[in-house]
C-alpha cells in the first residue's frame, strides 16, 4: 500500500518545486493512516498536520484533538490545532451543522496554506467515500460533474495556487482498515458512524452490502465508471465553453439568455442547465424555466440570489441586491394577559398573537436563507 500510496502523492504533487503538504487530520482511521503513510513515504516531502475540533461531541471531540496532538509530538511534526462552537456558528449562518462545520474547516485551512506558505492540502477521503458522495448526488439530482464522485485534485478556495489533493482516493475503505491494523495505526472511531439517519452512513451500512453481494467488485466498477464520467465531464466543459457565447450575453450586470438561439442548439434542457447552474434555481423550477420557453412573456422565477424574467424572447437573469438586513424588520414586542373573553380574530391586521412562554425576546422577522 505504501508504493501505491507514494506513487499517487507523486502524482498529485509533481509539477510544483518547493512542494509544502499540510494534512487534515481529524484522528479517525482514514486520517490516521494517511498521516502514517506521509510519515512513512519514500518521497519525504516536508508536510505538517492541522486539526480543527469543531466541538459536536464533548469529551470524544477533545480526545481526537488530544490523540493527533500526540501524534505530532511523537514523531516531531509541526502541529496546527483550533477550533469553534460549531453549533452556534450554523445558527448565526442560518446552515446545516454540516455545511458550518465544512465552511469553518476550510475556511481556516485556507489562511493557514496563505500565511505558511503551504502549496497542498491532503484530505482523506477514500474510494467508499467517493461512491457515496455519487450515490448522493443521483439521489438529490446532479450534473456531470456530480457523476464524477469526489474529485482527486482540485483549488483551495481561498488560498491562491494551493491545491487540495487526496491520495488516498484510490483505496477502499477496507485496504485502510488492513493497513491500519497491520501497522498499529492508532485511530478513534466517530460514534456518530452508527448513526443512519445520517443519509451517507445508511448508504455505508444498509446499501452497500446489497451491492456488494450483487457484485464484490462495485467499488472498483464505480471507480472506472467515475473516471469515465468526469472525462465526459472535460469534453463536455469545453463545448460549453465553446458555444455559450452564442446564446448568452451580459449588459449591466444582467444576464441575457437568446431564446431562439438557445432553441437552435438542441438539448435545450442541458444548455439551460449550464448556463443557469450558478442560479441557485431548483429542479422544479428548470422544469418551470424550460417549458416558460414556449409561454407568452411574463414568468418570472426567483432563487435566493436571482430573478429571471421571461421577456418576449429573451431569458433576463436579474441578480438580486436585496440583502438580509433589508429584508429583515424588528419587531415591537408587548406582553399581557389574555382578559376573559379575548377574541384574537378582532386584532388589527398588522398584529401577530403569539405565546410569549414558547419565544426568546427580544423577536426579529427576516427573510429565508438557504439551509
Amino acid at each position: 500500500m505504501q508504493t501505491r500510496f507514494d506513487n499517487a502523492l507523486s502524482r498529485l504533487a509533481s509539477g510544483r518545486s518547493g512542494c509544502k503538504v499540510l494534512l487534515a487530520v481529524s484522528g479517525g482511521i482514514d486520517s490516521m493512516t494517511m498521516a502514517s503513510l506521509f510519515l512513512n513515504s519514500a518521497l519525504r516531502l516536508p508536510f505538517a498536520v492541522a486539526h480543527f475540533n469543531f466541538h459536536l461531541r464533548g469529551a470524544e471531540s477533545d480526545g481526537d484533538e488530544t490523540l493527533v496532538s500526540d501524534f505530532c509530538t511523537s514523531n516531531g511534526l509541526e502541529f496546527f490545532r483550533s477550533g469553534a462552537d460549531t453549533e452556534k456558528y450554523a445558527l448565526s449562518k442560518g446552515l446545516s451543522v454540516e455545511m458550518a462545520a465544512r465552511e469553518l474547516r476550510y475556511s481556516w485551512f485556507s489562511s493557514l496554506c496563505s500565511r505558511h506558505g503551504f502549496t497542498h492540502l491532503a484530505v482523506a477521503h477514500n474510494l467508499d467515500d467517493s461512491a457515496e458522495t455519487l450515490l448522493l448526488h443521483l439521489l438529490r439530482g446532479t450534473g456531470m460533474r456530480g457523476m464524477a464522485g469526489i474529485r482527486e485534485n482540485v483549488p483551495l478556495a481561498g488560498a491562491e495556487g494551493v491545491r487540495i489533493i487526496r491520495p488516498l482516493l484510490g483505496f477502499s475503505r477496507r485496504e485502510i482498515e488492513s493497513y491500519a491494523v497491520r501497522e498499529g495505526v492508532v485511530f478513534h472511531i466517530d460514534s456518530t458512524n452508527s448513526d443512519i439517519s445520517i443519509a451517507r452512513n445508511r448508504i455505508r451500512r444498509e446499501v452497500f452490502p446489497h451491492f456488494a453481494a450483487i457484485n464484490p467488485s462495485f467499488l472498483r466498477t464505480f471507480e472506472a465508471e467515475m473516471k469515465r464520467f468526469s472525462q465526459m465531464g472535460k469534453m463536455l466543459d469545453a463545448i460549453f465553453e465553446t458555444g455559450c457565447g452564442d446564446v448568452c450575453s451580459e449588459k449591466d450586470g444582467v444576464r441575457i439568455i437568446d431564446i431562439d438561439r438557445l432553441l437552435e442548439k438542441g438539448d435545450t434542457g442541458w444548455w439551460l442547465y449550464r448556463l443557469l447552474e450558478d442560479c441557485g434555481f431548483n429542479s422544479g423550477q428548470f422544469k418551470q424555466i424550460e417549458a416558460s420557453l414556449y409561454a407568452q412573456s411574463g414568468r418570472t422565477f426567483l432563487s435566493p440570489g436571482y430573478r429571471l424574467v421571461k421577456d418576449r424572447r429573451q431569458l433576463r437573469i436579474y441578480p438580486l441586491t436585496v440583502t438580509d438586513d433589508d429584508m429583515s424588520a424588528r419587531l415591537d414586542v408587548r406582553t399581557f394577559a389574555v382578559p376573559p373573553g379575548f377574541d384574537p380574530a378582532r386584532k388589527p391586521e398588522d398584529v401577530l398573537f403569539i405565546d410569549a412562554g414558547l419565544f426568546k425576546l427580544p423577536l426579529s422577522a427576516r427573510a429565508p436563507r438557504p439551509g
